[in-house]
């Protein structure tokens, strides 16, 4: 039984999408660097309540940050190999067609 490679039409834009998603992280990435802008002078410094606020909300801001520069990297590799991954996918489609219909 012979093989067939089949390409989806929409690869290419599946893989515009990643670039879409990466910029709107990328905002998340601002939002959250005001947010722990504004945490740095929220609930005050001296007492046990601000060290307690800033004992849960530092680390769990630096967390954020972390997970959101992970994931921004992540989908921006992906939409850049998945760019190339669909031309030389497509590029193997047409090859094989003109090589079957050859």
């Amino acid at each position: 039984m012979a093989e067939t490679l089949s390409v989806p039409q929409d690869l290419p834009r599946r893989f515009t999408q990643f670039a879409d998603i990466s910029r709107i992280v990328g905002e998340l990435s601002v939002l959250n660097d005001h947010i722990n802008l504004e945490n740095r002078t929220a609930g005050g410094r001296d007492d046990v309540y601000a060290k307690e606020y800033h004992k849960f909300v530092d680390s769990t801001g630096k967390g954020l940050t972390y997970g959101l520069e992970g994931l921004s990297d992540l989908l921006e590799m992906v939409g850049i190999s998945g760019n190339k991954a669909s031309v030389i996918l497509n590029d193997a489609e047409n090859d094989a067609n003109h090589m079957a219909a050859g």
